[in-house]
């Protein structure tokens, strides 16, 4: 093969490479918006999306394995809250008893609700200038 086949070629696969990290990185970004964007109430739902999103470009995945782990912590987090909150409603409404062990675990799930929301807070920078890049890379 010459030079000329051999340059040709390695064109060629760096933009089927482009071509398929686009679109990746394009999903990943709108994910990581929506999380954003979303209620407390939403962003469970919308942490699980984002870790649906399918990658296969290194630099993507990446991004992704950061934003994730920061989506997730916050997604388990806002879970427990609702817990508690669920499990206090019912006590006030007298379907559960204070003696109930769920009640007693109560504060041991808040405090581990707050660790993790603190983890999300401190790794989502991480994730955005991760997605900073891929937007100015890929033009999103």
């Amino acid at each position: 093969m010459t030079r000329r086949s051999l340059s040709a070629l390695a064109l060629v696969g760096s933009l089927a490479a482009c071509s398929s990290a686009k679109p990746q990185a394009a999903s990943l970004v709108a994910s990581v918006e929506m999380f954003h964007r979303a209620s407390n109430e939403e962003r469970p739902q919308r942490a699980d999306a984002l870790a649906s999103v399918v990658c296969s470009d290194p630099e993507v995945c990446d991004a992704k394995k950061l934003c994730v782990e920061a989506a997730t912590a916050t997604a388990t987090a806002l879970r427990l809250k609702h817990e508690a909150e669920t499990t206090l409603a019912e006590v006030e409404a007298g379907k559960r008893e204070r003696q109930d062990p769920s009640v007693a675990a109560l504060p041991a799930k808040l405090d581990e609700a707050t660790v993790l929301l603190k983890r999300g807070r401190d790794a989502m920078p991480a994730c955005d200038q991760k997605i900073l890049v891929l937007r100015e890379r890929y033009g999103l």
